[in-house]
């Protein structure tokens, strides 16, 4: 059932919907001429990354920050098993000519190649990326570097997830660009401004707009429409990027541990233990800290109206302090990762999990 609480869908919300629903018809039917990929949540891990924005290893480049953690993330994920997902804006496109970009992060491709060997790489295009649309330059350009089978890199994808057999659902899986009014409709004006006044101006300053992933937040209007267009799909989760803010379970930072905080104090004891009584201290520091944050726009005040489960952002693979965050989906549930951990370690730091059965069960 559709979450009723949402404002009607008009001017930006009403164009994402319209774009939406062309790549989710294009996507059903492309899928009813071969077998859809699937996800058995009892066997099977996937990880997702997007907008790497890798380019020519220059000033304008934003990826040069993050290559150890992404590079350090891959060399982990293949070891255990994932499928390695893709969700566009691997390249910039934009700013680069893709020779130089393939050419600049051997090492990185060389990590992505062997999923791709192993039958464990899927891989949409993003506006940034959107080259590769055209089969024609994925196989002249892309699949040389890549190697192994023909490498397709479609729009977006569906999978079917089930558990015992049993189908409970599905993702749908894009760039998230779609709709958006400078990233899709006036995507060639807005190639223009990067590549000849945003190129240069941060060549020369090295400056990034990508600021930490310190917290995620709903309040960028493109991420509250793609949530409205899923919210009225049952049976379906959206997982994007793009828009470079982390979103999980619909929810944002703050939102996500206040409701991680009153499930603890629910479940304690009455006295507290000590130990509960740190648990609950600890998330109500967190909670002040974000919520005290509004020059990031943590403010959650509307958040309490998303309450479908039906739509994750990974955040993106280009922040300046060199983290990068993604989605894990194994061993039953989703999470958000982010590397390194809080030591700096070349390890994933979970900000945040679920079983991901409970999420198809609320999107009924």
């Amino acid at each position: 059932m559709a979450n009723t609480t949402l404002a009607p869908v008009n001017g930006s919300g009403a164009r994402v919907a319209l774009a939406l629903d062309a790549v989710y018809a294009r996507a059903l039917a492309r899928d009813t001429a071969k077998p859809r990929i699937r996800l058995d949540v009892a066997v099977d891990r996937f990880v997702l990354f997007s907008d790497l924005h890798r380019g020519a290893r220059n000033g304008a480049d934003d990826f040069r920050r993050t290559e150890r953690a992404f590079n350090a993330a891959l060399a982990y994920y293949h070891r255990l098993g994932y499928t390695l997902v893709m969700l566009g804006d691997v390249e910039e496109l934009w700013e680069e000519r893709s020779a130089r970009i393939l050419a600049s992060y051997r090492r990185s491709y060389e990590l992505e190649a062997a999923f791709h060997h192993d039958g464990r790489y899927l891989r949409i295009w993003g506006n940034h990326d959107d080259a590769w649309q055209f089969p024609d330059r994925v196989r002249a350009r892309l699949q040389p570097v890549l190697g192994g089978a023909e490498l397709m890199v479609p729009e977006s994808l569906l999978v079917d997830v089930v558990r015992d057999g049993e189908p409970m659902g599905s993702l749908f899986l894009i760039h998230g660009h779609q709709g958006d009014q400078l990233s899709d409709r006036w995507s060639r004006l807005s190639r223009f401004l990067v590549r000849f006044l945003w190129r240069p101006l941060q060549r020369l300053t090295g400056i990034s707009p990508n600021t930490p992933a310190e917290s995620w937040d709903l309040s960028h209007a493109l991420n509250r429409s793609i949530y409205a267009w899923a919210s009225r799909h049952p049976n379906l989760v959206l997982i994007a990027g793009h828009t470079h803010r982390p979103v999980f379970r619909s929810r944002s930072h703050a939102a996500q541990i206040a409701a991680d905080l009153a499930k603890l104090e629910g479940e304690a004891d009455v006295p507290p233990t000590r130990a509960q009584l740190q648990a609950q201290a600890t998330l109500r520091a967190q909670l002040a800290w974000i919520r005290a944050d509004e020059r990031k726009g943590s403010v959650d005040v509307r958040d309490k109206r998303l309450e479908r489960p039906c739509y994750f952002n990974t955040g993106c693979c280009c922040y300046e302090d060199g983290d990068i965050t993604g989605l894990e989906i194994a061993d039953g549930q989703i999470r958000l990762i982010r590397w390194p951990d809080e030591a700096g370690d070349p390890l994933p730091n979970v900000l945040a999990a679920t079983d991901l059965c409970d999420v198809f069960a609320a999107c009924h």
